[in-house]
Formats: C-alpha cells, sequence, structure tokens
C-alpha cells in the first residue's frame, strides 16, 4: 500500500541519491499523519524523503488532483523539500508526454536510475473504480499504459510498483485489468531496453500499421 519500503530498500541498495522517483497518483501522500498515525499510506513520501533516501528534487509526481489536498501547509513542506508536482490541469494545458518527459528529466537530475510508483487512482475512475479514494478527472489507460512501457524502455528503471488496488470495490474487474497491463507494460519496457530496441516509443510493424506516406 506505499511506496516508502521499497524506495527506501532500492535507495539502501545503489546509494542514498542514486534513486529518483517518478510516482503517479491522484493524491500527494506527503501528509504527517493520518489520524494519528505516522506510517500510513497518506504519510510514506514524507517518511521516505525525511528518511534522506530520495532527494525532494528528485522525488516526481504526476497526475495530483485532489479537491482535499494539498493544503497550504502541505505545499509549504512540499515546496521547502524542494519536490516537482506536475498536476491533472498542467497536463490538460501542456500534454501528457511534454509532462511526462520533463518529469523524466527531473526525477533523473542527478539519480543515476529510476522507481516508478504506480498508484491506481491516478486513473479516471471509469478506469479504476476499484481503489481506496477516487478522484476525477484522471488519465486514461491510452495515456498512462505506454506512458510506463516508454519510462521503462527509455530509462534505467530498477523497480517498479502497482498499489491501491481494492478488489472488492472492482466489481467489473476493470481495475484489475488496468493493474495487471500496467505490470506487462513496465515488464515490456524492460525487456525491450535489454534487447536495444530503438525509439522513445517503438512499436512492432506487425502491429503498429503501414509507415505513413511521404507527400512530395
Amino acid at each position: 500500500m506505499t511506496s516508502r519500503p521499497d524506495a527506501a530498500a532500492l535507495a539502501d541498495v545503489y546509494g542514498p541519491g542514486k534513486v529518483g522517483v517518478v510516482h503517479f497518483d491522484a493524491h500527494p501522500d506527503c501528509h504527517n499523519d493520518m489520524f494519528g498515525h505516522l506510517v500510513t499510506h497518506a504519510t510514506s513520501i514524507r517518511r521516505l524523503i525525511e528518511g534522506e533516501h530520495v532527494p525532494g528534487r528528485n522525488f516526481l509526481q504526476i497526475g495530483l488532483r485532489s479537491a482535499m489536498a494539498p493544503d497550504d501547509e502541505l505545499f509549504g513542506w512540499m515546496r521547502e523539500h524542494g519536490m516537482r508536482t506536475h498536476f491533472m490541469a498542467e497536463i490538460d494545458r501542456r500534454g501528457f508526454d511534454v509532462v511526462l518527459q520533463q518529469a523524466v528529466d527531473e526525477a533523473l537530475d542527478g539519480p543515476e536510475y529510476l522507481y516508478v510508483s504506480l498508484d491506481i487512482d491516478v486513473l479516471d475512475p471509469a478506469f479504476a473504480p476499484g481503489t481506496g479514494a477516487t478522484e476525477p478527472p484522471g488519465l486514461t489507460n491510452r495515456e498512462l499504459l505506454p506512458a510506463l512501457r516508454r519510462i521503462c524502455h527509455k530509462t534505467p528503471v530498477v523497480g517498479v510498483e502497482v498499489v491501491e488496488v481494492v478488489p472488492d470495490l472492482d466489481p467489473g474487474y476493470t481495475t484489475t485489468m488496468n493493474a495487471r497491463r500496467a505490470i506487462f507494460e513496465a515488464l515490456t519496457g524492460i525487456a525491450m531496453r535489454r534487447k536495444g530496441l530503438p525509439g522513445p516509443a517503438y512499436l512492432d510493424p506487425a502491429v503498429s500499421g503501414p509507415p505513413p506516406v511521404q507527400h512530395p
């Protein structure tokens, strides 16, 4: 349910400051406590950064849009620690591809490796109703899934996680299917990188169709 132990473990292996994080989520997860508890799914990122496992400036968030948070106090903590966050409002204004590339560049501004954290609620509730805190409007699966493959293909990814899937809130298995496919796309990207396939968004010609006609 939380990225803290996974990302912290990789930072312990590769060295503090050597692993950047791209975190897809609808919520900041940087609260100091939740109902008095310091270790929860809503506090994991604060504990990770306070523990100096990942520099705040190299923890990149994509897709935030909660109507409840962050408030001014939380914004202040995030800015104090140099976090760089890309809200859905920015994605709507600038385009997802542009924001994604900037976030990856920022996460690797210093670190040598990348960790990808996917909270399934970054997807719009139409694609992921089976999670604990749905927040419209979010990413579509046609935006998110190719992005995961692209990141894992073109960057030195050393770990991937998918969290916050709640099966008993997922009567049509929509959330489960998208979470499963997210894992497949990430593994495919890693395999593509190891095989040395070219391009930032390589597709097999057998499924991508003929190239566009070049008119004189």
